[in-house]
């Protein structure tokens, strides 16, 4: 197998356990992982409506990041909007030979999802131990359902 490609939802960082999103939280995730993960190759993907949930002087950043590459924009039109373009992203890599890792806080069928965390002093890392194949879940859950309940009245 090649490099490992690990697939970074920007919206998950931005927002993980945070009102609203914020850039910066996204930078000091993304700048722990890739030293936490010297050997793979990481990207950050984005929806673009990303920009408007951001503070003013992070919109201006935002857009920075995108000329400098550091941010991947899933485009318009996208077939199952930014998820489906991780999706998409994840399988022409696995094409290529690599293995894929996803932090997401939806699940991509067939990609493998990081457990993300953050400790008590803001180092961000990810567990591969607690990973998740959305299609296996998805299997396991099938024959779970939920107790029906009758209305009264």
């Amino acid at each position: 197998m090649g490099q490992t490609l690990l697939l970074l939802d920007a919206d998950t960082l931005a927002g993980w356990r945070r009102p609203a999103p914020s850039l910066a939280q996204l930078h000091h995730a993304v700048l722990h992982l890739e030293r936490n993960r010297p050997g793979d190759q990481v990207a950050v993907i984005a929806d673009p409506a990303l920009k408007w949930n951001l503070v003013g002087e992070e919109q201006g950043r935002f857009e920075a990041d995108i000329v400098a590459r550091l941010i991947t924009c899933a485009p318009a039109g996208a077939i199952d909007g930014t998820h489906g373009f991780i999706l998409a992203v994840a399988d022409r890599a696995k094409a290529q030979g690599h293995t894929v890792l996803a932090v997401s806080d939806r699940a991509l069928p067939g990609v493998p999802l990081a457990r993300l965390r953050c400790d008590d002093i803001g180092r961000w890392t990810i567990e591969e131990a607690g990973t998740v194949d959305a299609a296996r879940a998805k299997q396991a859950g099938a024959g779970k359902r939920a107790p029906r309940r009758r209305r009264s009245g």
